[in-house]
């Protein structure tokens, strides 16, 4: 085989090898645009369905207790930002805890009415709103650009878990009164700005 033969012969590898390496690259792309599209349809699914919260403390089987040791818990998380906190920082105060994340649709379902809700009370210094994670900080700080409602809220990721919250699925929502015991324990997505729920917490605020 002469040089320039292969010449040619390794010209059209190059380009093949482009071409081939442009097509995974469109596959690639089409394939997020479609896993995009799922994940709206799905979440816009979950949003038909909801329903307000039933607002009920946690029975006996869920939890062995309710209520919250301060000195002794161990559940620390850091904000985006990269700064720690613990629940000891928030004694004192009312709290509404929600576990969530980025790859969880009925997470991500019912954040824009927790939006509506954290904008009512926002101001208020007796309530504190925690958006707990699992997730990388990383994972957490790429997805917001595609969720409105997600920059809105203070996000947290979980550094420490602690078993007093534990859970079976998320999402799943605590309120903790200021004295620390839990008295809502919410499993599933739920419309957190309805009327009930501002009248509940108008009530122990």
């Amino acid at each position: 085989m002469g040089r320039k033969n292969l010449y040619i012969i390794i010209g059209l590898m190059v380009v093949a090898l482009s071409y081939l390496s442009y097509e995974q690259y469109n596959l690639n792309k089409e394939l997020e645009e479609w896993k995009g599209y799922y994940k709206s349809v799905a979440i816009s699914y979950v949003q038909e369905i909801m329903e307000a919260p039933e607002l009920k403390a946690p029975i006996a089987e869920e939890m062995s207790t309710t209520l919250v040791d301060f000195d002794a818990n161990l559940l620390q998380f850091e904000d985006l930002e990269g700064s720690q906190f613990s629940l000891r920082d928030f004694r004192g105060k009312t709290l509404f805890i929600n576990y969530w994340a980025t790859w969880c649709n009925p997470c991500l379902a019912e954040m824009p009415s927790m939006v509506e809700l954290y904008n009512q009370y926002k101001d208020d210094k007796n309530i504190v709103f925690l958006y707990l994670s699992k997730e990388d900080r990383s994972t957490i700080i790429d997805y917001i650009p595609k969720d409105e409602a997600l920059a809105q809220l203070p996000l947290y990721k979980i550094i420490t878990d602690d078993e007093l919250f534990s859970t079976r699925g998320i999402p799943t929502t605590f309120i903790v009164d200021t004295s620390g015991e839990i008295i809502v324990k919410d499993v599933g997505s739920a419309t957190w700005n309805d009327q009930s729920v501002i009248d509940y917490l108008n009530n122990i605020l």
